[in-house]
């Protein structure tokens, strides 16, 4: 008996994780799965935070810098881009700086306070971006927007 239970127990838990499978996939939460492309990005603002390995001069503790930004992505490669100020407790002045994406490999000139140069291999899932490079170490995990967010221009 007991063993019969244990099998019911794992059909009803499979059913289940099918069940909610088909749900996400049907909602259009798959939309835009798998690497973005250049025309899905530009137009688009970038809201993201983004964890780099702690510089030896950076005040705090842990062994990676949390940076929040904005960037609203331009088909020509250039980008209005600003970054959260934890000291004025407010973003920057937008900076026009760049943007690359080479197959699913996004990389940003992020202005100071934020790290500089990162690239992440990033995949989409609709209005979400996430992903992680290695050269050097970073994580980036966002939406993307229509329009220009940081002026309000749609």
């Amino acid at each position: 008996m007991r063993c019969g239970k244990s099998i019911a127990g794992l059909a009803g838990l499979v059913t289940t994780l099918l069940s909610l499978t088909s749900v996400v996939t049907s909602s259009g939460a798959g939309v835009g799965d798998g690497p973005p492309t250049l025309t899905s990005l530009a137009g688009n603002t970038l809201s993201a935070v983004t964890w780099v390995p702690r510089s030896a001069t950076t005040p705090g503790g842990g062994a990676l810098s949390r940076f929040l930004l904005q960037a609203y992505l331009r088909q020509d490669g250039s980008a209005s881009i600003r970054v959260w100020d934890g000291v004025r407790n407010a973003y920057t002045k937008p900076v026009e700086r760049y943007w690359t994406l080479s197959g699913s490999k996004l990389c940003l000139d992020v202005p100071p306070p934020g790290p500089g140069g990162i690239c992440a291999d990033v995949h989409s899932w609709g209005p979400r971006i996430a992903g992680f490079g290695t050269t050097p170490y970073v994580m980036l995990d966002g939406d993307l927007k229509r329009g220009n967010a940081l002026t309000g221009a749609r």
